[in-house]
């Protein structure tokens, strides 16, 4: 093949595609019949057709041009390599946008007066043992795992719960061999007061908490409210509470400032153990900053815990809802 660029007369370079038209036009006379589109949004499409199979239609066409002039053309279209992004909601959610402006505000409120406020999620579940992880790793050999991620041939599996501190890029990591539950995710916030939030705090006499809807941070569960009221008894200040709309978790800080950051320090190797996992996520770093604490908790936790006598009782003595989106937002006292 005859070089990708010619030489202009004054010296600069001129790329081939400008001087043959007649190859953009059966450029795009093939890719038109191998293009999709968004039905939203007419300005955006894709391809299903990769650049081999382009030049091979060209070829057809008595075009003769290599890979490197394929992609000019490609690129010179506006097309691009991308990644789809999950950015739809499922559904209508009503007071999405008002909840996220209420989240907004009070982020902007605790930034102003140095009030705690911590983003909480539960990572997923991850098997101990000899199982492959996405991702590379520097090592002398190719390593062996398992074939199948069959449980049964796993040392256990990890429950990581995380705290992520917003103003001070900190986050706290629980990892729970036993089950995700609420009074797991509280033992977790009370440990993490006791041991560094009470601290960076002195003066705090509230704390706020980021959280999504669904699991053991459930918007709608009477025994997380429950758990929730003891646990602001237990470290003597209020508790605002603030869960993101449905469909909505990922907009968590915690979900793309702290567990994006762990799942790239247990990528590549196996996590042989407990102790494994938790001294990897320790060590996760990022040039923003980013420091993590990590920890083990053994502890056995019960599921299909039921409300006490007198909840609710307690619960319209001690909890304020939101008069707009009581559903996602409370005020828990602490006596």
């Amino acid at each position: 093949l005859e070089s990708d660029r010619i030489r202009k007369p004054g010296g600069g370079a001129k790329k081939k595609t400008d001087t043959h038209p007649e190859w953009k036009k059966a450029f795009l006379e093939v890719v038109s019949e191998h293009m999709a589109g968004d039905p939203q949004d007419e300005s955006i499409v894709w391809l299903n057709i990769k650049t081999p199979a382009i030049r091979r239609e060209l070829h057809k066409r008595d075009i003769d041009i290599s890979d490197y002039i394929v992609r000019q053309l490609v690129c010179e279209s506006g097309l691009k390599t991308r990644s789809f992004r999950k950015d739809i909601p499922m559904r209508k959610v009503e007071g999405r946008n008002e909840q996220f402006e209420k989240i907004n505000m009070v982020r902007k409120m605790c930034a102003e007066h140095n009030i705690p406020i911590i983003s909480i999620d539960t990572k997923k579940k991850e098997l101990v043992g000899n199982f492959k992880r996405q991702g590379t790793v520097l090592c002398t050999a190719a390593p062996k795992a398992f074939d199948h991620d069959f449980a049964t041939f796993s040392d256990g599996t990890i429950v990581p719960h995380g705290i992520y501190d917003i103003a001070h890029n900190t986050g706290y990591l629980t990892i729970g061999t036993s089950h995700d539950t609420s009074e797991f995710v509280c033992d977790n916030i009370e440990d993490c007061w006791n041991r560094h939030l009470r601290k960076a705090y002195p003066d705090a006499r509230m704390l706020v908490i980021l959280c999504d809807g669904g699991g053991s941070n459930s918007s709608s569960h009477h025994i997380v409210k429950q758990d929730f009221m003891r646990l602001a008894e237990r470290i003597g200040i209020q508790i605002v509470v603030m869960h993101y709309p449905p469909y909505c978790s990922k907009y968590n800080p915690i979900e793309h400032r702290l567990f994006s950051h762990i799942s790239r320090f247990w990528s590549g190797a196996p996590l042989i153990s407990v102790a494994d996992a938790c001294n990897r996520a320790a060590k996760t770093v990022t040039k923003t900053g980013l420091k993590v604490f990590s920890r083990v908790v053994k502890k056995v936790y019960e599921t299909g815990r039921k409300i006490s006598d007198g909840y609710r009782e307690e619960l319209a003595r001690r909890v304020i809802f939101d008069t707009e989106l009581h559903n996602w937002n409370y005020l828990i006292n602490h006596a």
